[in-house]
């Protein structure tokens, strides 16, 4: 939709915010780009559409519904659910403040058949999807409008949910918000019934994205909206492999789970479907030619770096991370780039490079990089590999959506890695200095 320049509140404040542009616009909002002045970051804006909010007979109802996403996402502290910062009135125009999305694309462009993601990209999507959604569940939070276009995309394919505008939250719901709230075309058939909404409603239109992106088609498509929910509640999709070759089995597993009519068969928490999406990297890898999970799994857990991690926390870990072998002479890491990952070697040897000077080498289960998990911090050395090399990449974001048992022995971890390098720089301090001058 065109914007309205003459609605544009481009140029002009709204609270303590500068408007720079307009990014996006809806029926009943428009989305800007603006600035915090107190912390100096940019922001997302949501205003209201002035003749929503204000209308006599609705006004209280759009009102609720859009101080509820405030409210619902403002409880949420996830790397997957878009954050909300601030919320207000200012001279009648109603705001919510929300994180900015670089990229700002939603996984609506990548349900086109023109347009599909390769099988481990919609796979790390899901994934991130679905534990988020875990996380809401148990929060008490139900979404009831996951749909593409309420999940945004940064630029390295991190997803964020958005839009809790209609979302459920037990203990804020006020008896004004509509039964019948979300989008028809991704709703679960209880939905559909006006029955009660639970956080598996929430699964099955995971499940409906899901076959969107395996396959650039909805699994429900009709001649009109009867239609359409008429066959979500009697007719299964057709087989997802029907629409592309390269599917692994598995997934028509995970599309049948989470598309099943009766809430009995479908996936009772977003873990469990996550659980069942990662099994899909082994199909990935071994189609790459790269070990099976299990196999990765025997030789990280020999490693000393995770000598304290638990089984349960040590497979989040190699089922999020990448698997990476590097040729000899070849760098993992260049000293001056930005890389938000760490890394854990498994097997060859590294040279740790500052300018022209070898200033250290690393083995099998040692970790490096653990410093450009900061955002916005670039490297301070240039990691080569002095032989064939194994090593398993973390990327920050993972170690966010870790358990925080997990979380803990990172820290841990880290800690006793920087105590080890500052004794190292000392003692080679006290070497210099202790030599005889010449």
């Amino acid at each position: 939709m065109v914007e309205n320049k003459s609605n544009s509140l481009e140029g002009q404040a709204i609270g303590k915010y500068q408007i720079l542009k307009t990014i996006g616009r809806g029926n009943m909002a428009t989305v800007y780009l603006g600035q915090d002045p107190f912390v100096d970051r940019p922001v997302a804006i949501k205003v209201a559409a002035d003749e929503f909010v204000n209308s006599g007979v609705d006004g209280p109802l759009y009102r609720h519904l859009f101080f509820n996403e405030a409210q619902a996402a403002g409880m949420l502290k996830h790397p997957n659910i878009t954050a909300i910062f601030d919320a207000g009135v200012d001279r009648d125009r109603y705001y919510i403040v929300m994180e900015y999305v670089y990229g700002g694309t939603t996984l609506a462009r990548f349900t086109n058949s023109e347009h599909l993601l390769s099988i481990k990209n919609l796979t790390d999507i899901l994934y991130q999807c679905a534990m988020a959604l875990d996380y809401a569940h148990r929060k008490g939070v139900i979404h009831r409008d996951i749909k593409p276009k309420n999940i945004l995309l940064t630029d390295d394919l991190e997803a964020k949910i958005t839009d809790f505008g209609v979302a459920i939250v037990p203990h804020l719901q006020e008896g004004i918000a509509p039964e019948h709230a979300g989008s028809p075309m991704y709703m679960a058939p209880e939905q559909l019934r006006l029955e009660k909404v639970t956080s598996q409603c929430d699964l099955f239109s995971l499940g409906i994205v899901a076959y969107e992106l395996l396959t650039g088609k909805h699994p429900f498509e009709g001649r009109n909206m009867e239609a359409i929910q008429h066959r979500i509640q009697n007719t299964p999709p057709t087989p997802v492999h029907e629409f592309r070759a390269d599917i692994p089995d598995i997934y028509q597993r995970i599309i049948d789970k989470a598309l099943a009519k009766k809430t009995a068969h479908r996936y009772k928490s977003g873990a469990d479907m996550a659980g069942d999406l990662s099994l899909v990297y082994d199909f990935i890898r071994l189609a790459d030619g790269q070990p099976a999970q299990q196999e990765k799994f025997n030789r990280v857990k020999s490693l000393e770096f995770f000598a304290e991690f638990s089984d349960t926390e040590l497979w989040e870990i190699v089922n999020a991370g990448d698997w990476l072998v590097v040729e000899i002479g070849e760098p993992i890491i260049r000293e001056g780039e930005e890389d938000p990952s760490f890394y854990v070697l498994v097997d060859g040897e590294v040279s740790v490079v500052k300018g022209d000077v070898e200033i250290a080498k690393l083995g099998s289960g040692d970790c490096f990089g653990e410093m450009g998990i900061k955002p916005g911090r670039k490297r301070s050395a240039t990691i080569n590999a002095v032989n064939v090399v194994t090593a398993l990449k973390v990327r920050s974001s993972i170690i966010q959506r870790a358990s925080i048992n997990c979380q803990l022995r990172f820290q841990r971890q880290f800690l006793y890695t920087l105590i080890e390098r500052l004794e190292y720089a000392t003692d080679k301090i006290v070497d210099h200095y202790a030599q005889p001058n010449e």
